[in-house]
């Protein structure tokens, strides 16, 4: 393990390779496959570069069971009143989560043809988690890409469903933009699927009006990453030695 130093008692400074890898290595140790690992190891790192949390985040995936091999389900959502064409569902045994369904959904949303909704139900433990994937999918699809987070639905108190009235969102453009905010007015016919705590992905979300975003350019979050491959990123200390300790427990060189 190479740290550049450290910067109180509470947080350190690591070198992004370091952080990378310790991510990859624990992620693999504990059940996921390389590219689920690689995948979710640049979730970690972009979010460590804005906003953090990340690492927390994948401590917090450490503490539960290991990850299944047992591919995700894709499951058309059921017809209904609110049923949206081409809406589907993430399923994975064991429970889902996000470092593993989140780039899945983004991927199904991207990957062109017939515009598509994808729900996966997971905690959601950091929004800047997402932008890894949301802009890599953008850049690669050339569409804008975006997760909503959270639910279409919640409790009024009384154990009633009750409409919310917005939503967190995260979203990519193809320049490399990045948005995050609210969309004020959830679309009438929001996947069934959205209820409960979790992520939609879908893309030109910016068709549908009611966003209140901020916007990170590319320009910013290429400075950001230049300056801490110059002198590393300072994370927090408690999670980055849970993280590096649960590496150590993969011994096989790629």
């Amino acid at each position: 393990m190479t740290t550049t130093g450290t910067t109180s008692a509470s947080s350190t400074r690591v070198s992004l390779r370091d952080l990378s890898e310790a991510a990859f290595r624990a992620l693999t140790a504990h059940g996921a496959s390389h590219g689920e690992a690689r995948a979710a190891a640049r979730m970690v790192l972009q979010a460590e570069l804005h906003g953090g949390g990340g690492l927390a985040a994948l401590r917090d995936d450490l503490a539960a069971q290991p990850w299944s091999r047992t591919p995700v389900e894709i499951v058309e959502t059921a017809d209904g009143p609110n049923h949206q064409p081409g809406a589907v569902e993430l399923r994975s045994p064991g429970g889902n989560r996000l470092l593993r369904e989140a780039p899945l959904a983004v991927e199904l949303v991207a990957s062109g043809g017939e515009e598509r909704v994808v729900t996966a139900h997971c905690a959601v433990a950091g929004t800047a988690l997402l932008d890894a994937v949301l802009l890599e999918a953008a850049r690669v699809s050339g569409n804008a890409v975006a997760l909503v987070i959270g639910s279409a639905t919640g409790s009024d108190g009384t154990g009633r469903g009750a409409t919310q009235p917005s939503a967190q969102v995260r979203l990519a453009r193809p320049d490399g933009s990045l948005g995050f905010g609210i969309l004020s007015q959830l679309p009438t016919a929001w996947p069934p699927a959205a209820e409960g705590e979790g992520v939609v992905a879908l893309r030109e979300l910016e068709q549908l009006g009611g966003l209140d975003l901020s916007w990170t350019s590319a320009n910013d979050l290429t400075q950001a990453r230049a300056e801490a491959a110059a002198v590393g990123v300072t994370v927090d200390a408690t999670a980055w030695n849970t993280v590096y300790t649960a590496s150590r427990r993969y011994l096989v060189p790629d």
